[in-house]
């Protein structure tokens, strides 16, 4: 009886032991961990932080709980009866080294190649190899200095475990006390906006919301057969619906980046890889210089903060300094919670945010705002990946089948093998439908709560998307792989003060040119933007002009290396793509909306191609530079011939930004802080730009 007893107070003596080193060299990853996620960026060349601040409290928690559990598994095993007691231990405690050695070189590893931020595990390879590293030069350590080892894991030496046991504790309480302050202000939202000028005349309040993945062939308002957006098409029913609306590329930080600068991808640079620099003016910078409060909050938390859309903003809420985003950026929620929750709870991401927290976020700065005019802008992910509606949304037109979901959001685009079922592939549309109703709902009761302010009726409302999405079209789910029409025809709306009601516009637009437009309706005339807003195609009178009905579309794909650089030119009745691995494709969109039949091929549209291929290249070669994202001009270059090398170095092209001498402006060097202040246009400079093959 004694015997057992004192066996027993042993291996609870060898257990505390290994906890208690667990947990304090967890707390030691942490305080490492930290600062190389921080001071590591999500784009390499960025120089914003890769991590809220939290991740200094955030970090040593997650690791001691994570290394705790480790020791106190390690501990148990080494009370087990088998091997040699004492080198039983020596080489469990080494193990319990190798997995912290593991973490630091796996974390390094996976800071150094960006492309991991994209995926769970990039090379499982790294941590065994940093693990049987570390656990080797430990293990050789122990045994050629085994007496010192002695005092580790010799239960019958006395150790300050009492001691060692309240300082963790105190740290641990002091860690979550800082984590809990910043929980209850998640995010430096709210924060005192700085004075302005008063203004010498009330400017219109402007509310830009755009719908993430959603394609304007599933709203009802565009002739969907499923009821999709009753409160969108009421909306639009006060306003202007563009029915042929294009974005300038197919997925998020392209498009929004050409939304807020009116520039095509290549002339911004935002990419995969590349920020939205600094250089181009954005919207919010613009609306801000006039005296507009501006406010951004945008759901798409994937990978999105530090990539620049933050600019101008005064207060901004990306989801970046948000405890789940911040969880799941450390090694342990990135490799051990997410795969978990990914796997177990739903086929998406821990830090995702619904539209109703983003409400929630919107009505609280709304009741904190100045009485200046204000920009918002919003943006809502409910319609991307997985289509998993909350209730009871989830049943609204039918229930998706998960197994679907999972694979298609598993597969990140690339084609599926075995493809779905037909009937799988409708629950996935299904699925999205849903999505869609839920989210129009909660668009909805942010309208509501706007038009209940007393400044709404000097507001104005604009709806869009940044790019649409794929269900087996060509082959393809999801977005961002290729520049289709279900990936780039998106919803438009314009309704509020100025804006006539019930008007349907026929003629073909860019999402880009949203720029210009909120710049022309926030402003007014004293700048000259109208050749540049989307207000001239309702403006009566309107005549069209050789740029408009051409819509140019640009893409990087997420993975390069595996998937060509495209460009496609849209006009009023042909789509043409072109990629850099010289593959065109035709279609006649306005008889084939859903381009099931490829035309390029066939010798009596030859003409058609070599036509829209040369007004492609000229649209390309002169617009306005500089160029900061040269590698979407690839989708041009042919064998022994490199078209973007050539644009940037070649004579043949002749800048047109300057025409008879004169530079022509432009609507981004109207905003140029070297520039002149704006004027209104000359007679001539209207002409010049008409003249232009491109803007």
């Amino acid at each position: 009886m004694g015997l057992t007893a004192s066996s027993s107070a042993r291996d609870r003596v060898i257990v505390t032991r290994f906890t208690l080193i667990g947990l304090t060299l967890g707390l030691l990853l942490g305080f490492v961990e930290a600062p190389l996620r921080y001071f590591t960026p999500v784009v390499p060349i960025s120089s914003s932080p890769g991590a809220d601040p939290v991740i200094f409290f955030l970090a040593p928690l997650v690791n001691l709980v994570f290394m705790g559990m480790v020791g106190l598994f390690l501990g148990w095993l080494a009370t087990t009866r088998w091997l040699f007691d004492f080198w039983k231990r020596v080489v469990l405690g080494c193990v319990m080294v190798g997995v912290a050695g593991a973490h630091i070189g796996w974390t390094i590893h996976l800071l150094q190649v960006w492309v991991a931020e994209l995926d769970v595990i990039e090379n499982p390879r790294a941590p065994l190899l940093w693990f049987a590293i570390v656990f080797t030069v430990a293990l050789a350590a122990a045994r050629f200095g085994h007496r010192r080892t002695i005092w580790l894991f010799d239960p019958e030496v006395h150790w300050p475990v009492r001691p060692w046991f309240k300082s963790l504790t105190a740290i641990t309480l002091m860690l979550l006390s800082a984590i809990t302050i910043h929980s209850a202000d998640t995010f430096d939202f709210w924060r005192t906006v700085h004075s302005h000028p008063a203004l010498p005349l009330r400017r219109p309040n402007i509310v830009l919301i755009t719908l993430d993945t959603v394609r304007a062939d599933h709203l009802s308002a565009y002739g969907y057969q499923r009821p999709t957006t009753p409160n969108l098409d009421r909306l639009a029913s006060h306003g202007v619906l563009f029915e042929q609306a294009i974005a300038p590329s197919s997925w998020t930080l392209p498009s929004l980046a050409s939304i807020f600068t009116g520039l095509l991808p290549h002339q911004h640079g935002a990419n995969i890889f590349s920020p939205l620099y600094a250089g181009p003016r954005t919207l919010a910078e613009i609306l801000a210089s006039y005296g507009y409060e501006t406010a951004g909050v945008n759901a798409n938390g994937f990978g999105f903060p530090d990539r620049g859309l933050d600019q101008g903003f005064e207060i901004y809420n990306d989801g970046g300094a948000s405890l789940p985003y911040n969880l799941v950026s450390t090694l342990v929620g990135k490799a051990v919670l997410q795969p978990i929750y990914l796997n177990a709870v739903r086929p998406d991401m821990y830090f995702r945010r619904e539209a109703r927290d983003v409400n929630r976020d919107v009505f609280h700065w709304l009741r904190g705002r100045s009485n200046r005019p204000y920009f918002l802008f919003i943006n809502y992910f409910d319609a991307h990946d997985p289509y998993l509606a909350p209730p009871p949304y989830d049943r609204r037109f039918g229930q998706a089948s998960k197994s679907a979901v999972r694979r298609v959001s598993f597969t990140r685009g690339f084609p599926l093998n075995p493809p779905l079922a037909p009937e799988e592939n409708e629950s996935l549309i299904t699925g999205y439908d849903n999505s869609l109703a839920f989210l129009d709902d909660q668009v909805d009761k942010l309208l509501r709560s706007l038009a209940a302010s007393p400044d709404w009726a000097n507001t104005i409302v604009i709806v869009t998307s940044d790019h649409g999405e794929s269900f087996g079209d060509h082959g393809q789910y999801l977005h961002g792989r290729s520049l289709y029409r279900e990936q780039l025809h998106v919803p438009l709306i314009l309704a509020g003060l100025g804006i006539p009601a019930g008007l349907r516009i026929p003629h073909l637009v860019r999402t880009r040119e949203l720029f210009g437009t909120v710049l022309d309706l926030a402003l007014g005339d004293s700048i000259p933007l109208q050749l540049f807003s989307l207000r001239r195609f309702y403006t009566p009178g309107y005549k069209a002009r050789p740029t408009d009905d051409l819509a140019v579309s640009e893409l990087v794909p997420f993975l390069p290396y595996f998937r060509p650089v495209e460009a496609s030119l849209m006009t009023s009745e042909w789509h043409y793509l072109h990629d850099s691995h010289g593959h065109a494709e035709l279609y006649h969109w306005t008889t084939d909306p859903a381009e099931k039949t490829d035309l390029a091929e066939d010798p009596q549209y030859t003409p058609i191609v070599e036509s829209l291929h040369k007004s492609l290249e000229a649209r390309l070669a002169h617009s306005s530079r500089p160029w900061r994202g040269p590698e979407y001009l690839y989708a041009l270059d042919r064998p022994g011939y490199s078209y973007h090398h050539a644009a940037l170095f070649g004579a043949e092209f002749q800048d047109l930004s300057l025409v008879q001498g004169r530079p022509v402006r432009t609507v981004q060097s109207l905003f140029d802080p070297d520039s002149p202040p704006p004027r209104k246009p000359l007679p001539q400079d209207i002409d010049s730009v008409n003249s232009l093959p491109y803007r």
